[in-house]
C-alpha cells in the first residue's frame, strides 16, 4: 500500500480529485480543519429555509446513488 498526501486549497480541484479517485476505485481520506466549515449568516438562513421546506414536503431529496448516476450519464 502506498500513501500519498496533497494539500489542495482550491475546492474545485478537491471535488475533481475526489471524482477521479472514486471512478478508479481508489480509497481516500480527506482531512479538513473545522475552520473550513464556517458558514455565513446567509448560508445558515438558506439551510434553515431549505430544511423547513423539506420537512413540510415542499421539496424532495435524492440519494447519493441517484446523484452519481446522473453525473455519470453526463460526464462518463
Amino acid at each position: 500500500m502506498t500513501t500519498s498526501t496533497a494539500k489542495i486549497s482550491n475546492e474545485k480541484d478537491v471535488k475533481v480529485l475526489r471524482e477521479i479517485l472514486e471512478r478508479f476505485g481508489i480509497s481516500y481520506v480527506v482531512n479538513e480543519s473545522p475552520e473550513d466549515y464556517k458558514l455565513s449568516k446567509a448560508q445558515i438562513a438558506d439551510f434553515e429555509k431549505t430544511q423547513k421546506e423539506f420537512l413540510e414536503g415542499k421539496s424532495t431529496a435524492k440519494t447519493w446513488d441517484d446523484i452519481k448516476k446522473e453525473l455519470n450519464s453526463v460526464y462518463a
